[in-house]
């Protein structure tokens, strides 16, 4: 790193304010009567993402969905984008010719496509340059936190983030074998194994497998994923965790159907790329070290380093424009070489103080770190000189394999530095407030190479977040909250300059109520708006302006619910209107594309205990997806509506076996899940069957 006066800083800034906070302190200047240490939990009733400190959720002034490792589970999950039509205001995105990394929007504002959504795991940044789709293996959990968390986490959306809680080391021996099998050919199989090395150390490593055939013609991937864990209690007040995971995949590069004159012309099944290009290469290396120490019963610090590297690399030839004859695809052919390398040290320092007339629950944490991104791409559009087409009702493969010239060759490198202050104030069993501002810095330094063009400049936000709590009794909460974001545009325009960053800013009310100890439900009512984005230069199309203004606005239902012992059930509902608010091209009021204004889903599942505790459960849910725009700038080109039905049954005959069964798409629909234009349209699955075998020991 170029710039370790930055981590000298950050640790030394906290290392000289903790003496501060063990100085005796007369009675005149604070009477602490209470200190109190906060545990980290993370279930449908606890949280601890959204403000570093556990809590009910019915004190917490923003909105989040958790979805459990046994609903996860119960419905087969495989991929994060599996799990997103179970959460409210969250939608699919292209996830970059057919899953090279998860991408989704939420409340209606996505991320760059470029690179995928944005991701915090076990409530700490992560996620920074590429990452391949995250392994199910690993995860304990999800998280989908509501709203602005620029002044926890940093750059990010408007709208909210994913935290991924993963599975940790136990000092109990565990053992897992997942088995699995689907109808369209699809395979997977998983085992990990935890358990202590002595009475201080415990280790945890997982390993998952995948070779997966799809019902589009000549596509398929393969994946392989290992994660070896670590933790150590050095002391009754002190601890180390060693993660890290590291994927392989290998897959088709699909940028799924096209469209002729916004209308579905082709089979689902048909591709139109090239079998011969072979298949990309992905690779995400990610390592994390956390060190905790446990001062006494009210403060306590935590100290993360992690280092992430990844590269996605390989051919593919793409749609570009269909002829006149209504059959003739012309495309595209290429070679991406992409790289990021990112490493960030953050410390956070928390404390709980109790005076005579409230509860102070204080933040002070920063953060220091750097990433390199390298993007290299050869490219070549068809011509009349070296054709490149393909029919796409009787496609013939492997007659256009044409030469590549150089076309994208870029190096980004970021740094950044950010402090981050947080009280929430506890005035009494009913009101609390939260306060919370971030500063960041950060360089950005933009060399293309091809057009020997270099821009460097810093950017200096500051992020506020406000939050207002009331508990109306213990079932009953309202709430509102208000905060800034903010994200970095990747590129230049056409002086040479890199753009300025994205700025949002977001309005929420809200209220939670507890049907029963087990049963939740809230409603949330949001305004969000966000400038600085990226538009097409009206001068050159060949370049962009930071011109754009895009809105969101909406409301949000989520049920989740324990009827009984046996019947749960699990419901949501979105309205979200995003629309552009100013743009040199687009008209106002254009849809933000793969955005729906109304969406939900209802999932019920019932369970049985059996003679000699066997357990048997049955669950279907519905999903039901509105009208889209499908295209970029929201030219007219829509995605339809759709519902799914899904089934899913278990049999458990002891504590360590289980047998599952999931049918998907049970009416057999076609749909589409997303779209970059008319001409990239990824396609959904149809009518599939799955069976799973879970055995622990």
């Amino acid at each position: 790193m170029k710039q370790p006066f930055h981590l000298f800083y950050s640790s030394l800034s906290l290392s000289l304010f903790t003496p501060f906070c063990w100085a005796e302190s007369t009675p005149e200047i604070l009477k602490t009567i209470q200190l109190q240490a906060e545990t980290l939990t993370e279930s449908s009733r606890q949280t601890t993402a959204l403000t570093k400190f556990s809590h009910d959720i019915l004190d917490i002034p923003f909105s989040r969905s958790l979805l459990s490792k046994d609903f996860i589970q119960q419905q087969d999950v495989q991929r994060i984008d599996d799990a997103l039509a179970q959460v409210s205001g969250v939608y699919h995105q292209t996830n970059y010719g057919g899953g090279f990394w998860d991408n989704y929007s939420f409340r209606g504002f996505s991320t760059d496509p470029n690179i995928g959504a944005q991701i915090i795991r076990n409530g700490l940044s992560v996620n920074r340059g590429l990452s391949a789709p995250r392994d199910m293996v690993n995860i304990e959990s999800l998280d989908f936190l509501k709203g602005p968390t620029a002044a926890l986490y940093g750059r990010g959306e408007t709208g909210g983030l994913l935290n991924i809680n993963t599975k940790q080391p136990k000092w109990e021996p565990q053992s897992e074998i997942n088995l699995r099998a689907n109808s369209l050919e699809k395979y997977r199989a998983s085992f990990e194994h935890t358990g202590p090395i002595n009475n201080n150390i415990a280790y945890r490593f997982a390993i998952a497998h995948e070779d997966n055939q799809s019902f589009r013609d000549h596509v398929s991937s393969e994946r392989w994923f290992f994660s070896p864990q670590l933790t150590w209690k050095i002391s009754d007040q002190t601890q180390f965790d060693f993660d890290s995971e590291f994927t392989q995949q290998r897959g088709t590069f699909d940028r799924g159907i096209s469209s002729y004159q916004k209308q579905f012309v082709m089979q689902t099944e048909t591709f139109s790329g090239e079998p011969n290009d072979g298949q990309h290469l992905q690779k995400d290396n990610f390592y994390q070290l956390r060190l905790s120490h446990q001062y006494n019963d009210a403060w306590k610090i935590n100290n993360v380093l992690s280092f992430k590297d990844a590269q996605l690399r390989g051919f593919s030839s793409e749609p570009r424009k269909i002829q006149s004859d209504a059959q003739t695809l012309e495309r595209q052919r290429r070679y991406r070489d992409n790289k990021s390398d990112d490493v960030l040290f953050q410390t956070e320092f928390l404390g709980t103080v109790q005076q005579d007339r409230a509860k102070h629950e204080i933040l002070v944490s920063s953060e220091v770190g750097r990433l390199d991104y390298r993007q290299l791409q050869l490219r070549r559009n068809h011509s009349s000189s070296v054709p490149n087409t393909i029919d796409i009702y009787t496609p013939v493969y492997g007659q256009y394999l044409p030469a590549l010239p150089l076309f994208i060759n870029t190096e980004e490198k970021q740094g950044y530095f950010a402090l981050n202050l947080q009280d929430q104030i506890f005035l009494n069993d009913q009101w609390s407030v939260l306060m919370g501002a971030r500063f960041d810095h950060v360089t950005q330094d933009f060399q293309n190479k091809l057009t020997h063009t270099t821009s460097k400049r810093d950017f200096n936000q500051t992020s506020p977040r406000l939050g207002l709590n009331y508990r109306i009794n213990d079932f009953w909460s309202w709430y509102a909250n208000y905060g800034h974001s903010f994200a970095l545009n990747s590129g230049m325009d056409r002086y040479g300059e890199v753009f300025d960053p994205e700025k949002g800013k977001s309005y929420e009310i809200g209220s939670k109520y507890q049907i029963n100890p087990q049963s939740l439900l809230s409603i949330a009512l949001f305004k969000m708006l966000k400038e600085n984005v990226l538009t097409t230069d009206p001068t050159d199309s060949n370049y962009q302006v930071t011109a754009g203004e895009v809105s969101s606005k909406g409301i949000e239902i989520d049920l989740a619910s324990q009827l009984n012992d046996q019947f749960s059930l699990r419901a949501n509902y979105s309205y979200t209107d995003a629309q552009v608010e100013k743009d040199l091209i687009l008209s106002k009021g254009g849809r933000l594309s793969n955005v729906p204004k109304h969406s939900g889903s209802l999932s019920a599942n019932y369970e049985w205990v059996l003679a000699n505790a066997n357990k048997m459960g049955l669950g279907a849910t519905a999903i039901y997806v509105g009208k889209r725009s499908g295209h970029s700038t929201d030219n007219g080109f829509n995605l339809p509506e759709y519902t799914l039905v899904n089934l899913n049954a278990y049999y458990a005959p002891s504590e360590q076996l289980r047998y599952q069964l999931n049918i998907n798409n049970l009416l057999d629909k076609t749909y589409y899940v997303a779209s970059y234009n008319e001409l990239w349209i990824q396609p959904g699955d149809p009518l599939n069957a799955s069976l799973a075998l879970q055995w622990k020991f």
